[in-house]
């Protein structure tokens, strides 16, 4: 059996291997091998032919190959077409593979399955059963506040519900109000909020608190970037009820009430328009040099509450 799991969910990608190590290897683990970063094709191919020792299945782990330098793929592809039954093999690739190499062509023919980050009905199920498994209980209500806080990333998310969870069996808006606010994504709202109030001084304290946290500047300049689209979507429809607004942006519920406050502090579509030119001039002097990241973001941050 050969198996070929990809995409950019890093966390269910982990599971796997997980799961088919729990289910192949053995306590001697001579029947198992993986390989990432070093690809010796005829390695793989002695790995891979070997009979399993004292059992009935041998499990050959390929990471990242796709994406490698110097790989025969037709040679693997060899190895792939004389496989002995014994062998179960298991390709990982994080992120986008390469989907015009023959090797991905072979490997789609097998069990594949492609792995992106969980949205929308999908990554409220997986919270839901996640704060199951850990004791725990949650609302929709709140599972769209934390998806909105932390989209698909299930590592982040996983943290937070057992941190939630040993705080209080049942997660609340209060619980995660008060547990959750140091995430980049909650003070990019309050930022957001204070610059369409004109608030220099409370955007620059959430910036400084930003930059002393270690965030990334351009990090946070592509966050500020990300909301201010938010406002252009949210802002035409701001007369609709949040959740027609929900449906018709394709937006998280949770996202769409805390973007609707600061949309309402907009006077006119124009507004949001100079707030992409600031942006975009300020990527353009980090990037290009002009200003050291950090000076650009302050600038930024400067123009926009003026």
């Amino acid at each position: 059996m050969i198996y070929f799991v990809y995409g950019n969910d890093t966390y269910r990608l982990k599971k796997t291997v997980d799961a088919m190590r729990e289910k192949y290897e053995d306590s001697s683990g001579m029947n198992s091998c993986v390989f990432d970063g070093n690809y010796d094709i005829e390695k793989i191919r002695s790995d891979v032919m070997s009979l399993p020792f004292l059992a009935d299945k041998r499990l050959v782990i390929i990471k990242n190959i796709l994406g490698a330098k110097g790989i025969d793929g037709k040679k693997m592809i060899e190895i792939l077409d004389k496989k002995p039954d014994s062998t179960v093999m298991l390709f990982i690739e994080e992120g986008e593979p390469d989907k015009r190499t023959s090797l991905f062509k072979r490997l789609m023919k097998e069990k594949s399955k492609e792995l992106n980050l969980l949205q929308g009905g999908e990554l409220l199920k997986w919270i839901k059963a996640e704060a199951e498994k850990n004791g725990g209980t949650i609302e929709t209500k709140e599972a769209n506040m934390l998806a909105g806080y932390y989209g698909g990333d299930l590592w982040q998310l996983k943290n937070e519900i057992q941190k939630l969870i040993s705080y209080d069996k049942k997660i609340t808006e209060e619980s995660i109000d008060k547990l959750s606010v140091a995430n980049v994504n909650v003070k990019i709202f309050d930022l957001t909020d204070a610059i369409t109030a004109k608030n220099r001084e409370k955007a620059f304290k959430i910036l400084s608190d930003l930059l002393d946290s270690g965030e990334n500047e351009m990090y946070i300049l592509s966050m500020i970037q990300w909301q201010v689209r938010n406002l252009a979507l949210v802002y035409d429809l701001k007369d609709s009820n949040e959740r027609d607004i929900a449906s018709k942006a394709k937006m998280n519920p949770y996202i769409v009430k805390k973007t609707l406050s600061a949309t309402r502090k907009i006077e006119s579509l124009d507004t949001i328009k100079a707030y992409y030119g600031l942006i975009i001039g300020a990527e353009n002097d980090i990037k290009t040099g002009v200003k050291d990241p950090d000076i650009s973001l302050e600038l930024l941050v400067n123009k926009l509450t003026d």
